[in-house]
């Protein structure tokens, strides 16, 4: 007898493989006060890298959710896997500003495969009444990864006195993802020849109560659901929740790159902290957010049965505060800039499980490739822009460089995410004949 539901063991695996490829991102943020010194790049130039990878990271999640419902997710995750560890390895060799940019803007391109295929699997996995704790377990990737690497990056470059060695050795961890991935994930249940009648039922559970398929008729649930679900692009607009769900994810994108991008790099010109410090307090604010997003998610699962607007509010309006105080530090008075931090990293991730399971309420899973790759998409394409215009925030004095306004401009965004959550329907069914009506989430 199974212990562990399958479906969990394929969560955590997609966890850990994506934990694996979001190394770069996070070595690439924490060392680029050394980077930048040994290439020669400005705060400005680190900014135009961040805008460029996000510009070409955008557009790369719409087309790799189309991908993904055409060709099956796992065939994506593999490509994704390889097209990493060669751009990790590539940042190694990077000598020149010219280089950099060229470098960040395929690295965007090519590894927007990552995210909406290990969604696309959980949400075919899991049904309404887990999708949020699965994408929360998924969301640790982005959040908790950074609270290990950051450290593991800086005392790793500290020791061997080269930040290159640190992306030569994590361009060689890409086996281990691309190995789970192969032998492990399975896009569908019913592909999976050792699922049992729990595992598909469970996994079916809403379209079977919705009479979209019949308990035990799994073989051609695929098309059976899609003969019910005829949603073309211009479907996904009509219903209001999905449009919120939209602007959530660019508040929640320049959110979690504000941070990955700017707190190294404010900690390091505000409070002048050296490389090896600077990983340890930027792991407060992910380690504070693996908490809160997992949390949430469970919360928004169990005890609010599915009603995900009201945590995605909660993260919001908990968050504000905390960026309008950052915004006023000078001086690194230890005991608030660790409440400050560990108070964003908790209150700025709590929204990720509930938002990201609703395309799937909203609609179906079989579409949520093209739902949810569209709102990455939008979501990564402004999120590059607001790298710039953080960027262009920073002031340099005689003084030092002054962060402040920059977090101000994140603060104001997270008011309009307040917002964009409040026009999330919460309390009305859809008849399963008609997709612009709301479904209950």
């Amino acid at each position: 007898m199974r212990v562990i539901p399958y479906r969990w063991v394929i969560a955590t695996t997609l966890f850990v493989a994506y934990s694996i490829q979001y190394l770069d991102r996070v070595k690439s943020s924490v060392l680029n006060p050394v980077i930048a010194h040994d290439v020669g790049l400005s705060v400005a130039d680190l900014g135009t890298g961040a805008f460029l990878m996000l510009l070409f990271y955008g557009p790369s999640q719409y087309v790799s959710g189309i991908l993904t419902d055409k060709f099956g997710a796992k065939r994506i995750l593999i490509f994704s896997v390889i097209a990493w560890s060669v751009m990790t390895a590539w940042m190694a060799h990077m000598q020149t500003r010219e280089e950099y940019f060229f470098r960040m803007a395929l690295f965007g391109a090519l590894v927007g495969t990552e995210y909406v295929p290990s969604a696309r699997i959980l949400m075919r996995w899991f049904n309404k009444d887990g999708r949020a704790r699965a994408q929360a377990l998924l969301s640790w990737a982005w959040i908790l990864t950074p609270a290990w690497a950051s450290v593991f990056a800086t005392q790793f470059a500290h020791a061997a006195g080269d930040w290159r060695i640190v992306f030569y050795v994590t361009a060689a961890f890409g086996v281990v993802p691309l190995i789970m991935i192969a032998l492990i994930v399975f896009d569908r249940p019913e592909q999976y020849k050792k699922a049992t009648p729990s595992d598909l039922e469970y996994a079916y559970r809403d379209e079977i109560q919705r009479g979209e398929i019949r308990e035990g008729a799994y073989g051609d649930a695929q098309q059976q659901i899609l003969s019910k679900h005829k949603i073309s692009f211009l479907d996904l607009f009509k219903n209001r929740s999905y449009v919120a769900v939209v602007f959530i994810d660019i508040v929640m994108q320049i959110t979690l790159y504000g941070a990955l991008t700017w707190i190294p790099l404010y900690l390091s010109d505000v409070f002048h902290f050296k490389l090896q410090e600077m990983g340890w307090w930027s792991a407060l604010y992910f380690g504070a957010g693996a908490i809160g997003s997992f949390s949430s998610s469970y919360l928004s699962d169990k005890v609010f049965h599915g009603n995900r607007k009201v945590m995605i509010l909660t993260c919001f309006i908990g968050l504000a505060p905390f960026v309008f105080i950052l915004a006023t530090l000078t001086e690194a008075h230890p005991a608030l800039l660790a409440f400050c931090l560990c108070g964003m990293g908790f209150f700025g991730n709590m929204a990720w499980g509930p938002f990201l399971a609703l395309p799937a309420e909203i609609f179906t899973p079989e579409v949520y490739g093209k739902a949810m790759g569209f709102v990455n998409g939008a979501g990564y394409t402004v999120a590059a822009f607001s790298a710039k215009i953080f960027a262009a925030l920073v002031v340099t004095t005689e003084a030092g460089k002054d962060y402040s306004l920059g977090w101000v401009f994140i603060g104001v965004c997270v008011l309009l995410g307040i917002v964009a959550a409040s026009f999330i329907q919460t309390s009305h069914a859809r008849s399963t004949a008609r997709v612009g009506k709301e479904v209950e989430v």
